[in-house]
């Protein structure tokens, strides 16, 4: 039973002398008027909303109250409302105007206390400023607008919730921060001087947030001067009146803070203040952990594709990694008309090695061959294990005498190592063939004359270089 019914019948001058005591005490603003729209009731909680005093509301219209007299609503006409209606069904939003001028918003019920005769002798409404739950509505609309973009990357974000911070809590400074040890460094910062930067360190003990890093939640004060915090060097040093600060949490452990704080002192921060910037922060926290997730699933990515066109043993480029890559060199090659040398390079007694000092002693002297590889060839150059104790190196825009005078430095390096896998050196030597590309060569055709003429320096002595037949004559 709506609680106006309660005072059905009741007359005017009785419930004059009953409203104040049934009201005074409501945690939601009262005000009772006549069917004139005059006021001949207000409770505690409507002179604290409306700022006014008793004397200064009662026999006055209730247009006063309204943002826009003009626009303020009349009261329903007699037999307009449902006095069994439930109240929740009946509550409007109203612009209302405190005596300061400031403007508000209240959640507005009005309800009816009628005479025997069905008259209305007072109209009770019920006000409760929603202002600031209306506005973190909006907030969080707006913040569930920024997170789901697609047309905003991580940093764009971060300083659009820096700036959406700032609006609602009134607080011109917005950072998002990285706290390792005693080093507090700014990620992000929004603020009016363009004072502070991305890369900015702080002593993290002189800074507002190690009171939020430290408990690991969240903390504000709206009057530093007038508070047990003036003592801190941070008001000693930078005069930040006002502050609200949250710790951001990575996979369970303190990454940094997002905090907001201003030279000026502000009006206390409501619960809905401390939920609003704990979201910001828990935000921000779980779209680092999802960057570092999908940053080791690329790292992991690009390992197995590594893995994949790489010799385990040497490190070099596996088979079919370089099949893939002489093609592209070759079409290169044919389109711009660049020179392409290939060598086929293969231990000359390998299988004596292994069989004198062990297939350790076998898989040393490929790793030692790479190893001189990765010293001797520029970017461009191309080396892969071919096969066994075989590679194959591709060698971009290189011309017959620079592809020899390459090979000749190898081969020398190579045989002046200093080997000796078991104590006793071992002088290691390649016999190789040298091949440049023709206009009608395919990959196949190309490989096979290397192939050609490497075997021709196998039996013809071993430990040199052999041309390709068919290209020009070695010097």
């Amino acid at each position: 039973m709506p609680l106006t019914s309660v005072f059905q019948g009741t007359s005017l001058s009785a419930l004059g002398g009953v409203l104040p005591f049934v009201f005074a005490n409501m945690d939601v603003a009262v005000i009772a008027a006549d069917s004139e729209q005059r006021i001949v009731m207000v409770n505690r909680k409507a002179c604290e909303i409306f700022g006014y005093d008793e004397a200064e509301l009662v026999g006055q219209k209730t247009r006063m109250l309204h943002a826009d007299p003009d626009e303020a609503t009349d009261f329903p006409s007699a037999g307009s409302i449902d006095t069994e209606a439930d109240p929740g069904d009946e509550t409007v939003v109203v612009h209302y105007r405190r005596k300061s001028g400031h403007a508000f918003d209240g959640e507005t019920l009005i309800s009816p206390i009628d005479s025997p005769e069905q008259e209305h002798l007072v109209f009770l409404t019920f006000i409760r400023d929603v202002t600031h739950r209306l506005v973190t509505e909006q907030t969080l609309s707006q913040l569930h607008a920024i997170t789901t973009s697609r047309e905003l990357n991580f940093d764009e974000r971060v300083d659009a919730i820096l700036r959406l911070g700032t609006e609602h809590f009134g607080l011109p400074i917005g950072i998002f921060s990285h706290i390792e040890g005693d080093t507090y460094t700014i990620v992000r910062a929004i603020d009016p001087d363009n004072a502070l930067h991305p890369g900015m360190t702080f002593r993290f003990a002189e800074t507002y947030c190690s009171q939020v890093f430290n408990v690991g939640d969240v903390r504000g004060f709206y009057h530093a001067s007038k508070s047990d915090i003036r003592t801190h060097p941070c008001y000693i040093n930078f005069q930040l009146e006002a502050y609200l600060g949250a710790t951001i949490f990575v996979d369970g452990e303190r990454y940094g803070t997002l905090n907001f704080s201003s030279p000026e002192p502000t009006s206390p921060f409501s619960n809905q203040d401390i939920e609003l910037v704990r979201l910001f922060a828990q935000w921000v926290g779980h779209e680092l952990a999802r960057r570092e997730d999908m940053q080791k699933l690329e790292q992991a990515r690009l390992e197995l594709e590594v893995l994949a066109r790489t010799d385990s043993l040497t490190g070099l480029f596996n088979r079919r990694y370089m099949e893939e890559r002489l093609n592209a060199e070759l079409d290169r090659s044919r389109r711009y008309g660049n020179a392409l040398a290939v060598a086929l390079l293969d231990f000359d007694h390998f299988k004596a090695i292994n069989d004198k000092h062990g297939h350790a002693a076998g898989d040393a002297a490929l790793e030692l061959f790479a190893d001189t590889v990765r010293e001797l060839t520029r970017t461009t150059d191309i080396t892969a294990r071919w096969g066994g104790e075989e590679f194959l190196m591709v060698l971009p825009e290189t011309d017959l005498e620079g592809a020899q005078n390459f090979l000749e430095r190898l081969a020398d390096n190579l045989r002046a190592a200093d080997f000796a896998p078991t104590g006793k050196p071992v002088e290691l030597t390649m016999s190789i063939g040298l091949a440049l590309a023709h206009s009608d060569d395919d990959r196949d055709t190309l490989v096979n004359r290397a192939d050609e003429a490497m075997y021709r320096a196998k039996t013809g002595g071993r430990d040199r270089i052999c041309l390709a037949v068919g290209d020009e004559v070695a010097g």
